[in-house]
């Protein structure tokens, strides 16, 4: 008789071999796989990995085209199921044929069940032998060789659940998915995909809730009046009973009655020792919070790497709900091998000493028990099994909480002080660890005792220090993925297989990140929530999710058939897509201008600011007939701002308009611009926003000499246009300095000329003593050449304001006008 078995992987059909045919296998490739051949109880067997599922649904091709199928039609197409790994399918049927019986192995669970059911619609295409089912929660010996002697008929329930969830997750992703892009992209240009999830987007939902409240925080202040107090056994630190105080003017008046107090009188002495039971046993949630928490690994490479320590052996299996123990359960063997083991010896050792006795919850999913450790390991024979860098962290935390919760309480001392000074009450509290009981084999959750001196009731204490700080209140701390694992399960938002999954889904969209361990919401992301969560509601909330959850359960448990539970769940997502399409206009406007506005943003050379008329981005906007300031609310926000026709455009952040345009742009090299104003040099203000960058006095009148630069030449005038000017040198650059001449008060300038000549710091002014050294040096000029420029007509002089290309000429045709 030929007995053939399917696995789950192909990791766990060589361990199934090695452990039935007592590690005398043959290898043997079929349609390219590997399979096991061995023989058990005088049978022969055939032993095969899957790959996971290789099987999925999908619609029918003609409604695989986006544009050409309204999206609702979805909901009412029943899709087809189909082979996606032919090389499996071809490999299943080949051995069915030679199967006189077949045993399903996959995974205990609802995921497992679905894929031994793919293997065994597969193989009923060419076979119509029996079907047997072997249920097992570890791939240790014992458990292996117990479910190959004990079993059972596959489960058509359990199977046909996940059937109903891969049904319904198809038809609301595909549908909603399909609408909410289509609709946007009718109003933004975009070519990303918002993707709409039955569990994804619930989960986005709880980031986006956290994130709202945080953007929308406005802090504020308080004062906190605390003071250190000094004993004999040392320092420590009391506060006022008031706590946080939001009255200035209260803090202010309670600190003024206390300042110069020097001593304290404790009035009150508490001690009150306390326990802390060790944690309940690990559910696959309670794993996936305490490896985000402890470990900073993510929820998804958490699941990976048990998955991996369960194929391997090291523990059981990891997706479970029970988090209490069976009364049968054999302790004391896995006990006693961690005993054999140095870095876990003194643990067992405590425990094997007393009656073993577990800290148990109060889950019991009758499928698998807690997640434990199967065997003692070494980090060195985890890393040498599994290559993946926390295989050795994700085993010690395993064994680590499997110890702790066979152990026995840890007991604290808590004291708390109420100390009096001048009348006013304050507090402080202490935490002493007596006995570490389960604490001592998990670091993870130690906590560092704040010590207080021993002090006795009425004694006095001195007071070293009183303070009255002001403070700010914090927004709500972003939600860690420990937090966000807990809404899930609490609302019903995926299952314990699935959690993970959801939450890398919505990294991979760009809808959020993790930073450490607190999860970060991404512009995209909040967008479409926000979008979602003003029109439609109801799909960024978990309750319907959580109805078709319970559908789901009611066909796993047999209370539902599973067409009536399928009509269910489509009614429910009709329900939900209706009012997507009752709120398109709102929805598609919400997001799509968001999408604008973030595109806007993103474009630094022409985005202008906020528009005031309706929230939205204003931003410089080239067509073919021109170019002017427009809003990216367009059409229902028509605001907008002519541009020159010609001139590269610069918006110069610095720069803001005193009449209140919305930017300021450099036109070329020539003049500025006011958005919604114009031109700068017609604004009455130009000089007041543009002030010349002046030298020093005018020797002639009250104005100041400034820098003025034509293209082929340069020198100072007077920004009150008295006639007066002045030489510069002409060749070489020409910094002006902050620092000023001792002699005449006139800023100096900088001068480096072409070639290796270094660099000189001078006064031009000629009047002074300073100036003239550096006028009579050679090559700087002469007396004549002076008094020639102070010839100049008066004409030649600047108006005050800066020397641009329009400036320029206009000086130059004063000069001209006047000669």
């Amino acid at each position: 008789m030929t007995v053939v078995a399917f696995a789950e992987k192909n990791k766990a059909a060589a361990q199934i071999a090695s452990i039935l045919g007592d590690g005398e296998v043959e290898k043997i490739a079929v349609e390219g796989l590997p399979a096991y051949e061995f023989k058990w109880k005088g049978e022969e067997w055939l032993v095969m990995g899957l790959s996971g599922h290789i099987m999925n649904y999908d619609f029918p091709e003609q409604y695989n085209k986006w544009s050409e199928v309204n999206p609702g039609v979805l909901l009412g197409v029943d899709p087809e199921k189909f082979v996606t790994r032919a090389d499996y399918a071809a490999a299943v049927k080949n051995l069915a044929k030679r199967a006189d019986k077949i045993i399903l192995a996959c995974d205990y669970d609802r995921e497992g069940e679905n894929i031994g059911f793919e293997a065994k619609t597969l193989a009923e295409e060419v076979t119509n032998v029996p079907f047997e089912r072997a249920r097992f929660s570890a791939l240790s010996p014992k458990e292996v060789k117990k479910a190959f002697e004990n079993l059972m008929d596959p489960d058509y329930n359990m199977a046909m659940a996940a059937e109903a969830r891969q049904i319904l997750d198809l038809k609301m992703g595909a549908a909603f998915t399909r609408f909410v892009t289509l609709s946007v992209r009718e109003k933004a240009r975009t070519k990303d995909i918002l993707s709409i999830g039955p569990c994804q987007t619930p989960t986005c939902g709880f980031v986006y809730e956290r994130e709202k409240v945080i953007r929308a925080f406005q802090a504020k202040d308080f004062w906190k009046i605390t003071a250190i107090f000094s004993a004999k056994g040392g320092e420590f630190e009391g506060t006022h009973r008031a706590g946080n105080i939001h009255d200035k003017e209260k803090a202010a008046e309670i600190f003024k009655k206390l300042k110069g107090a020097k001593e304290g009188l404790v009035a009150k002495k508490t001690v009150k020792e306390t326990k802390t039971s060790p944690p309940n046993p690990l559910n696959t949630t309670e794993f996936l919070k305490r490896a985000s928490k402890f470990l900073g690994i993510s929820p998804e490479l958490a699941l990976e790497v048990a998955e991996q320590l369960y194929l391997a052996g090291f523990t059981s299996y990891p997706r479970t709900e029970t988090n209490k123990y069976a009364d049968d359960f054999d302790f004391k063997s896995f006990v006693l091998d961690f005993a054999r083991q140095k870095e876990y010896k003194p643990f067992a050792e405590s425990i094997l000493i007393a009656p073993i006795v577990p800290k148990n919850g109060d889950k019991d999913g009758h499928d698998h028990p807690p997640i434990h450790p199967i065997r003692a390991a070494s980090r060195g024979e985890v890393s040498s099994a599994i290559n993946i860098p926390q295989a050795p962290e994700v085993y010690d935390l395993i064994a680590r909480h499997f110890l702790a919760n066979l152990m026995p309480a840890a007991i604290f001392e808590k004291t708390h002080l109420h100390l009096l000074v001048k009348e006013d009450p304050f507090d402080s509290s202490g935490t002493v660890l007596k006995d570490s009981g389960w604490l001592e084999a998990y670091p993870f959750e130690n906590k560092k005792d704040k010590l207080l001196p021993f002090v006795e009731e009425g004694e006095e204490v001195g007071i070293k220090k009183l303070s009255n700080t002001k403070s700010k209140t914090s927004p709500p701390k972003k939600l860690t993925e420990a937090e966000l694992l807990t809404l899930m399960d609490k609302n019903g938002i995926g299952t314990k297989a699935t959690a993970p999954s959801h939450i890398e889904t919505n990294k991979k969209r760009g809808y959020f990140e993790t930073k450490g361990k607190t999860v970060s919401m991404l512009d995209t992301g909040f967008t479409l929530m926000e979008g979602l969560s003003l029109t439609v509601p109801i799909l960024v909330r978990p309750d319907i999710r959580a109805k078709i959850e319970t559908l789901i359960q009611e066909v796993e448990d047999g209370k539902k058939e599973f067409e009536a539970a399928l009509d269910e769940g489509i009614a429910l997502l009709r329900e939900m897509y209706s009012q997507l399409e009752a709120n398109k206009k709102e929805l598609t406007s919400s997001i799509a201008g968001t999408i604008k506005d973030e595109a806007a943003l993103e474009d630094k050379k022409n985005y202008i600011e906020t528009c005031k008329a309706c929230g939205h981005v204003l931003r410089i906007v080239q067509t073919d007939s021109g170019r002017f300031v427009g809003c990216t609310g367009y059409p229902d926000c028509r605001n907008s701002y002519p541009l020159p026709k010609t001139g590269a455009l610069t918006v110069l952040r610095s720069k803001e308009c005193k009449k209140e345009g919305a930017a300021v742009l450099k036109v070329g090299n020539k003049y500025n611009w006011a958005v919604g104003i114009g031109p700068c040099f017609k604004c009455d203000l130009e000089k007041e926003c543009y002030p010349p960058e002046t030298v020093g006095p005018c020797p002639e009148c009250d104005g100041s000499m400034f820098l003025i630069t034509f293209k082929d030449t340069r020198f100072l005038g007077c920004t009150k246009r008295c006639g007066y000017t002045h030489s510069v040198p002409k060749a070489g650059k020409l910094t002006l300095l902050d620092k000023t001449c001792e002699g005449c008060g006139w800023r100096m300038f900088r001068l480096k000329e072409e070639g290796e000549s270094p660099e000189e710091d001078f006064c031009v002014n000629r009047r002074c003593k300073e100036g003239r050294k550096y006028w009579k040096k050679p090559g700087t000029g002469n007396e004549a050449r002076i008094r020639k420029t102070a010839s100049l007509s008066p004409a030649a002089s600047s108006a005050a304001i800066p020397v641009t290309g329009r400036t320029s000429k206009v000086l130059a045709a004063d000069l001209k006008k006047n000669k």
